[in-house]
């Protein structure tokens, strides 16, 4: 069997295939672990330089902007199809009026609603809108004499705060302004953006209209998103997953899909804990996702089309979701316990015939009936990998970018347990006894799948890069 590869783009005006190029480029055409390098070139049948990747028409995204790329097999694993989700010509017209709107909101918020990290930058951006405008009403005042200049000075600085918003903030910040805010005038734009992306997974799931049995291409597919790109990602996998998930039923006595229930449990200390039990975080999260994988392949071979195995983001600003997705913090939290923003581990609901927490519901009165998973869970079938730089100074790092864990994670009461797992790259991590961390790259948001410059086939593997490899993991079966 084959597997797919979505790559969704982050913000700004992105050109089709520029992001897919490069990305397939860095994961899969130099990655010398996938095929032996004794392995005659599949295009030349001559020496291998890297591996090969072949351009082919996309007929699933019905764009003559993009081309599907296809991989050649590796060793007992099928050929690796690589699509780009392309949204950002749905995004054109963003005005300044879209992008005011958001700002209002983001500047006329109370301290206590602002998330940790990002302080420094909304002091800055208070800062910036003070300047501008005394500028602006500097440039109105009618001074005498040599005092003119001031009055010249304040309109020049105006403009080009005004170039700025225009060259940089609303081409880039105006996608998120329309993306994240729910306003009359992005819901169209929303919809559709979502709509395309669920209609391409369903396709590529080979899920029919008429529910009759999936056959499709694929085994396995991975969903890799960058920036505004992973809100865009978790809203597709929500909703496509919400049309899916009544497809299946599952033993309780038999599932694995119990079995992670109860290990969920357990992590949050509300089922007594087995001699067994996995003692640090990284051995839970280890467990965790094994039990993702099993419990999307039980669900594969009970008749479930679910086959998206992991879900990656770089860069994400989700982890500012109570800034960006609700009102606060606790609104965040309420939001999850609904069911509406799903969480991995999935949100538990009370059974009271079995009197205990489950993330399935019967489907029949009466204990040990067949049960569903319900439309919010998602992340017991799909495991959730986040990578993100860590910032300093606003600027050096990624402050878009932190771990997701702490908002993405189940909370019941005051316990909580994340099963996503988190790494952070830009600068390399060293050990304690070598020489201090270097600096964080400036502005390394769009660095996450970059080679370094004049990196070569051979050469040492950047940490990133590695990180990123091993979170697609294209050999896994």
């Amino acid at each position: 069997m084959k597997q797919a590869v979505v790559v969704i783009h982050g913000m700004g005006e992105q050109v089709p295939m520029e992001t897919i190029m490069s990305f397939s480029h860095s994961v899969w055409s130099t990655d010398t672990d996938l095929i032996r390098a004794d392995r005659p070139d599949s295009s030349t049948d001559g020496k291998r330089s890297e591996n090969v990747i072949w351009f082919k028409p996309d007929k699933i995204s019905r764009s003559f902007e993009l081309r599907r790329l296809a991989t050649e097999s590796m060793d007992g694993r099928g050929s690796t199809h690589f699509y780009e989700f392309y949204w950002a010509n749905l995004m054109e017209g963003t005005t300044f009026e879209h992008f005011i709107a958001w700002l209002k909101d983001i500047l006329l918020r109370a301290w206590s609603r602002v998330p940790v990290g990002l302080g420094p930058a909304w002091i800055g951006l208070w800062l910036v809108t003070i300047c501008a405008t005394i500028g602006f009403i500097v440039s109105l005042i009618p001074f005498e004499g040599k005092a003119w200049y001031w009055s010249v000075l304040g309109g020049v600085g105006s403009l080009l705060l005004g170039a700025a918003v225009n060259t940089f903030l609303l081409k880039y910040f105006g996608d998120v302004a329309r993306y994240v805010k729910a306003s009359p005038l992005n819901v169209a734009r929303r919809q559709e953006i979502r709509e395309k992306g669920v209609q391409l997974l369903e396709t590529l799931m080979d899920i029919k209209a008429d529910g009759s049995p999936a056959k499709p291409e694929y085994d396995r597919i991975i969903v890799v998103a960058h920036s505004l790109g992973t809100i865009v990602a978790y809203d597709i996998l929500t909703h496509c997953f919400a049309r899916i998930n009544d497809k299946v039923t599952v033993e309780p006595a038999q599932s694995r899909l119990s079995e992670m229930e109860a290990l969920i449990r357990r992590f949050l200390g509300l089922e007594a804990s087995l001699p067994d039990d996995p003692q640090n975080e990284a051995d839970k999260i280890k467990r965790f996702r094994e039990l993702q994988w099993e419990c999307r392949k039980e669900l594969n071979e009970q008749g479930s089309p679910w086959i998206v195995s992991d879900f990656v983001t770089l860069g994400s600003p989700l982890t500012h979701a109570e800034f960006l997705l609700a009102f606060d913090k606790p609104a965040l939290r309420k939001a999850q316990e609904q069911r509406i923003f799903p969480t991995c581990p999935p949100t538990l609901e009370y059974d009271g015939m079995t009197k205990n927490l489950h993330l399935s519901y019967r489907t029949e009165d009466g204990a040990g009936k067949p049960r569903r998973p319900h439309h919010a869970a998602l992340f017991a079938f799909t495991r959730w990998t986040n990578i993100f730089s860590p910032h300093k100074a606003i600027l050096w790092g990624d402050i878009i970018s932190g771990p997701v864990g702490p908002q993405f994670g189940l909370s019941i009461g005051d316990k909580a347990y994340s099963g996503i797992e988190e790494f952070s790259v830009m600068p390399e991590p060293v050990p304690a006894e070598s020489t201090p961390k270097e600096v964080a790259p400036f502005f390394s948001h769009t660095k996450y799948w970059s080679l370094p410059p004049g990196w070569k086939i051979g050469d040492a593997v950047p940490h990133h890069i590695s990180v990123l490899r091993r979170a697609i993991n294209l050999k896994r079966k």
